[in-house]
């Protein structure tokens, strides 16, 4: 197997040598994907003819997996990567460590959240910032098929997450200042989820902009009561409760019941 080729799918789902892009057709992208996302593990003929087709199947779709796995698998091999595999059932396909840019993700997230435990903020940061640079655009670009778009929406939800986990480490370090613009565009982008408006009504806060941290609170309520018939979170009511106080605020960095969109924690 070819150690120098890598597999990127935090972007446009692509193999590449160095440099250089090994080039795949459109349903090459989705194929790939779907074994990617369960690497090493043995894909079924059926999974992968639902995963990029769906429902109906088309005409010999069993013989169509057989025709663009076989075209892969020739794609990649002229660049040395023997790792596609036959097995009786399906298909797999060997990946190494630091091979793939989602595993090299999550390896930096786990590292992140350990110095977060161990009370290491700056390090935390660091972290943070290398798993989040290895993202180029929206996950599985040019793959296709149901498989790619429920994945699509998977990964972007764990990617927020991250950056949620990262605005937590740099007001943790004392710096409000530096997330309150990249958090006021994903409040725009995500006006229900309630851990991003926690964050930046405790950046706000803390930038002496207590005025604006209140309304930011009194517009997701509104927004909260009036399109979910919910309440704010007990935190969140907390948080206001002690703005008004002019009380010192807590990090809400990694609290569970702060992360998510409020639709999807509490249906």
């Amino acid at each position: 197997m070819s150690s120098s080729l890598t597999f990127q799918i935090l972007g446009v789902v692509e193999a590449r040598i160095g440099t250089d892009l090994v080039r795949l057709s459109g349903k090459q992208r989705s194929l790939l994907a779907v074994m990617l996302l369960q690497a090493n593990c043995t894909v079924t003929n059926t999974r992968l003819m639902d995963a990029v087709w769906g429902r109906p199947l088309p005409v010999a779709p069993e013989t169509r997996v057989r025709t663009l796995v076989s075209e892969l698998r020739r794609s990649l091999s002229r660049h040395g990567f023997d790792g596609i595999q036959t097995k009786p059932s399906g298909y797999v396909i060997r990946v190494e460590d630091g091979q793939l840019d989602l595993n090299v993700f999550l390896a930096k997230v786990r590292q992140a959240r350990e110095a977060v435990i161990n009370g290491v903020p700056g390090a935390a940061l660091n972290a943070y910032d290398e798993a989040l640079a290895l993202w180029h655009g929206t996950a599985l670009t040019g793959a296709s098929g149901p498989f790619a778009d429920a994945e699509t929406a998977r990964l972007e939800e764990v990617r927020l997450t991250v950056m949620e986990e990262r605005f937590g480490a740099l007001l943790q370090l004392g710096r409000p200042a530096e997330v309150v613009t990249d958090l006021s565009r994903l409040v725009l982008l995500h006006p229900l989820r309630e851990g991003l408006h926690a964050q930046l009504m405790t950046a706000l806060y803390r930038c002496g902009r207590r005025s604006e941290a209140l309304d930011l609170y009194r517009s997701l309520r509104s927004r909260l009561v009036q399109e979910l018939g919910m309440e704010p979170l007990t935190e969140l009511r907390n948080l206001q409760q002690q703005m008004l106080s002019s009380e010192p605020v807590p990090d809400l960095a990694l609290q569970d019941q702060l992360t998510g969109p409020a639709h999807a924690r509490r249906r």
